[in-house]
């Protein structure tokens, strides 16, 4: 069979890929575009972030907010700031919106309207989108690219790779670009998932499934504190969830896969109080001595949070506040500044957000993000060894290379064409 002949070629039909796609068709002379989708339906995974209303950047975007070769970002952010990258949406008819912490949203506070600004304007650039294409091998010849989807082929005259990591292999998450562009001589730092829930045995959550409260954790490595985060903490009942535990999940990944075992989640309950505090109120509270010791701290901690705590620290026979001595309330106080959970693992890629490691950026031209490996290949996104905090910038990230790739892509073909 005949392959079937581009100018150039997107594979993977998620943020980055779809604005690639949008990106090169601009201007007068437009190549023919392809962007290939394994999955049944582009940007499914694009659907499903910030809950449905997709949280599409941030305005405080900047290398301290990133992991992995970070040194080498500044410069792109700084060309894709956020304010820029909000005018190329409103440029083609999408508003956005400022919320809390600097994130930013679609006006519509609906995914599904990014997606279909982009599925809208990658049509009107010509681009051919093909779902249910997955590609099992790219080899170049002459001056080209030939990519093979199962028994069907096609010819480009450069490629984006924007097939994404391994995160969420439910929407489609998995290693095939890695394992192509390896073949076309780039290198792949080892991956492990981000912005994830931490596990913990479950006789210490068993009780606390469903519970949220405030607090701030603290992430504790062969015991020394290494990071922490505030904001909800969510208990499920396998363990701890949320933005601020999220926001650590990176740094014991790391950990974990160089082989650390003694990792622990502190809990702060009461941030905004001292021990000293804290000792103060329960002092006061246990004069009522008649109260049950179980409703001692119905007061300050979510129902199941401090009912837990209680069981934790002080077992044994159901007593009230005034058989209580002075060292169980100073038990009680120091637990509610440091309520352990042990870590022993992760969630893993079902739930991560986003994949840590990829392509190193030494790898990349960071002007084009052409490949210094393969000339005539561009990568994006979640394939490249940088990843996000909470809050926009892994999807900024997304836009960021993705607009790029797609425009340099399209400059080099057009110079080729004979083009301007």
């Amino acid at each position: 069979m005949e392959n079937k002949v581009y100018d150039i070629a997107i594979i993977g039909a998620g943020a980055s890929g779809l604005m690639a796609s949008c990106a090169a068709g601009e201007g007068k002379e437009k190549p023919r575009l392809l962007l290939l989708e394994g999955q049944k339906k582009a940007g499914r995974r694009l659907l499903a972030t910030g809950n449905g209303r997709c949280n599409l950047s941030n305005r405080y975007a900047a290398p301290e907010k990133y992991h992995g070769d970070t040194e080498k970002i500044a410069s792109l952010l700084e060309r894709y700031s956020p304010k820029s990258v909000e005018g190329i949406f409103r440029k083609w008819g999408l508003l956005c919106r400022e919320e809390s912490e600097g994130r930013m949203y679609p006006y519509s506070l609906q995914a599904s309207s990014v997606l279909s600004l982009l599925l809208g304007k990658a049509q009107e650039n010509g681009a051919s989108i093909l779902c249910e294409k997955k590609v099992s091998s790219v080899t170049g010849q002459k001056g080209s690219f030939r990519i093979a989807c199962d028994k069907e082929s096609f010819e480009a005259k450069r490629i984006v790779f924007a097939s994404g990591g391994l995160s969420y292999p439910s929407l489609g998450g998995n290693s095939s670009g890695w394992e192509i562009l390896q073949f076309l001589g780039h290198s792949v730092t080892p991956a492990f998932p981000s912005l994830v829930q931490l596990l913990t045995e479950k006789k210490f959550v068993s009780s606390l499934k469903g519970a949220r409260c405030r607090g701030r954790v603290t992430l504790y490595l062969d015991k020394e504190p290494t990071a922490s985060s505030e904001g909800e903490i969510q208990f499920t009942d396998k363990g701890l969830s949320g933005i601020c535990v999220f926001e650590i999940s990176r740094i014991y990944g790391e950990y974990a896969q160089k082989g650390g075992r003694n990792a622990e989640l502190s809990c702060d309950l009461m941030p905004a109080y001292s021990l000293k505090d804290i000792s103060s109120y329960l002092r006061e509270r246990v004069r009522s001595r008649y109260l049950p010791v179980e409703e001692l701290l119905d007061g300050v901690l979510q129902y199941q949070v401090g009912r837990n705590l209680l069981r934790r620290t002080l077992p044994g026979k159901a007593r009230v506040c005034g058989e209580l001595r002075g060292e169980e309330i100073g038990a009680v106080a120091r637990e509610i500044k440091d309520f352990r959970f042990p870590v022993i693992g992760s969630a893993g890629w079902e739930t991560a957000q986003v994949t840590a490691g990829g392509v190193p950026l030494r790898e990349i031209n960071l002007q084009t993000m052409e490949s210094r490996r393969c000339p005539g290949v561009y990568l994006a996104g979640e394939l490249l060894n940088i990843d996000g905090d909470c809050g926009g910038y892994n999807l900024h990230w997304a836009w960021a290379t993705g607009h790029l790739a797609g425009i340099s892509a399209a400059a080099d073909w057009r110079k080729d064409h004979g083009g301007i």
